[in-house]
């Protein structure tokens, strides 16, 4: 699956009308098809969940009499699934499959979420149903196994498999994720599961998924994930691409699992019409993971003329410089301070900061910054902006021959908080200051930088938006190499901030350990559209690299600096 067609709420695809989704012909009743029966109980006394009321239902497969084992499904908001009328209408489907021998025999537990009555008599009662499903946390599986399976197993005197892999748990929405909290923390018990648009976003936390997968050891477990690419974008997170991690995520870590894209939006029509494949699916012998991505071509990247040298064009100076930091203490850093050839002391300058300083400032690099910085301060493309070109901290009396190698960098680049804004706001700036006349305003200062040094730029400007406004990240790491996944959940649950951000990323980036990096900046961009900022976000099918970085920067410092 190319990333791009997802890109932020794939509006170039004809979409499917809703209409188009509806139960199948398994999904209908069938002359000669035995039914099951169908239980219906009320669970009041949850030790789990106490003070709480429910309704469930137990779907017996005709036939079943306890002497064979059956395979077990769960379902999260079982009133919608074993409708009759419903989207998905589970037991019709049971039935049919299991006539035609086509799913093993089957029974269905379909559990409501908790309701809690209220404190006083003229009081509404409060739906419970957030806390239990999108909570990442044990409790709702140990609910289900230890209170309402065993019930249910004792009641109707059912034989259930002790394989995990003959039992499964669905759900739609917030029940998707729960059905996945439960199998990924009880996969003795689950080893099926089947999310319908999962919310896989930030209403308590389940954004963290994606993460916990790739740095988690692989558990036996088979998914099936539907989504539409309509789906929500809200304050809690974009649907679409929370789903595309968790799928980066499996097919990283090598989980047999399978993913169905739809045009729906937030609703259990298309996961209802595909349910009997997807039943039969996880419940296979042999799965079939999602076709096979073909190898993203790989776009080339040419340099334009406001990166090359022009004769006429006064060049600014470039000296390098050693600093030793308190706040990072015991590192020492190389940084290279360039001066446009038109400053004057009596004027406050513009201030661009740029992280591993080294990549940019070179002028048979990928950046030619000096170059770029050059052209577009003699057109006035570019107020006359001095440039700082800091290299990462390393500690130890010789630098490494490869400054990417710096020993501290990523402590300084990828953590969170404000320990690299303090850092230049408290030592860099005011050390460069003693000799040059640099502006102390917010919109007269920029920070760049690409990968790590990316984050490190947005995370500056977060940190510290009075004192630096506008933003160019390439290629940033926005993943979890040090938290730095939260940005886009903080971004659509924190008030804006007067920042102006400039986005790269390319469909070719790295996908590790850590993250995938073009679904993690396809997420910035979509939190920072939902949020109304003022940004710029340009994806290629460029690699983890500098060169489109390089080729959009006077692009990029126009559009910091237009008015």
């Amino acid at each position: 699956m190319r990333l791009l067609f997802c890109l932020l709420g794939l509006l170039t695809h004809s979409l499917m009308s809703a209409a188009e989704y509806r139960p199948g012909i398994d999904a209908r009743l069938q002359e000669g098809v035995q039914r099951g029966q169908v239980h219906e109980h009320s669970w009041n006394e949850s030790k789990a969940y106490p003070g709480t009321h429910r309704s469930f239902w137990v779907y017996v497969p005709h036939g079943h009499d306890g002497s064979k084992p059956a395979n077990l499904m769960v379902f999260q908001d079982g009133g919608g699934f074993v409708r009759d009328k419903g989207h998905t209408r589970v037991p019709i489907v049971f039935d049919n499959l299991i006539s035609r021998k086509a799913l093993p025999p089957t029974v269905g537990i379909f559990v409501n979420p908790g309701i809690i009555p209220g404190a006083e008599k003229d009081r509404q009662p409060r739906r419970n149903r957030a806390f239990e499903y999108d909570t990442v946390s044990t409790d709702y599986a140990n609910f289900l196994i230890d209170e309402i399976i065993p019930f249910a197993v004792k009641t109707h005197n059912l034989n259930l498999s002790e394989n995990p892999a003959r039992r499964a748990i669905c759900g739609n929405s917030s029940g998707g994720i729960a059905a996945f909290t439960a199998a990924w923390h009880r996969p003795d018990f689950f080893g099926g599961v089947i999310s319908h648009i999962g919310s896989f976003t930030n209403i308590r936390g389940g954004f963290v998924y994606p993460s916990l997968i790739r740095k988690s050891e692989k558990k036996n477990l088979r998914i099936f994930l539907q989504e539409g690419r309509r789906d929500l974008d809200n304050l809690h997170g974009h649907w679409p691409l929370s789903n595309q991690e968790v799928v980066a995520a499996l097919k990283f870590k090598g989980y047999e699992h399978k993913v169905v894209w739809g045009n729906d939006g937030h609703s259990g029509r298309h996961g209802g019409a595909i349910f009997p494949e997807s039943a039969q699916w996880i419940f296979s012998d042999t799965g079939m993971e999602e076709n096979p991505s073909k190898e993203n071509e790989v776009q080339e990247f040419e340099l334009g003329e406001d990166s090359k040298r022009h004769p006429g064009v006064p060049k600014g100076s470039v000296t390098r410089h050693i600093h030793t930091s308190k706040i990072f203490k015991d590192t020492r850093r190389e940084y290279f301070l360039y001066v446009p050839a038109q400053y004057k002391a009596d004027q406050p300058a513009c201030v661009m900061v740029f992280q591993d300083g080294h990549a940019f400032i070179k002028e048979d690099g990928d950046v030619r910054a000096p170059i770029v910085f050059d052209n577009l301060i003699a057109k006035r493309d570019l107020p006359v902006t001095i440039g700082i070109f800091l290299n990462p901290g390393h500690r130890g009396e010789k630098f490494p021959e490869s400054r990417w190698k710096s020993n501290n960098r990523s402590y300084e680049y990828d953590s969170l908080g404000d320990g690299y804004a303090r850092f230049l706001l408290e030592e860099i700036l005011p050390s460069v200051s003693k000799k040059y006349n640099l502006s102390d305003k917010a919109e007269d200062r920029a920070i760049c930088g690409a990968s790590s040094g990316g984050i490190c730029a947005f995370t500056v400007a977060w940190e510290r938006p009075d004192a630096f406004s506008k933003v160019f990240s390439m290629i940033g790491s926005f993943t979890n190499i040090r938290g730095g996944h939260v940005y886009p959940s903080w971004i659509r649950k924190t008030a804006p901030k007067p920042i102006r951000v400039y986005l790269q990323g390319g469909e070719n980036d790295l996908d590790n350990i850590h993250g995938h990096w073009p679904l993690a900046n396809l997420q910035m961009a979509a939190a920072l559209s939902y949020m109304g900022y003022e940004h710029k976000f340009v994806y290629g099918k460029g690699k983890h690299n500098l060169k489109h970085g390089g080729v959009l920067l006077p692009e990029a410092l126009r559009w910091l600096w237009a008015e």
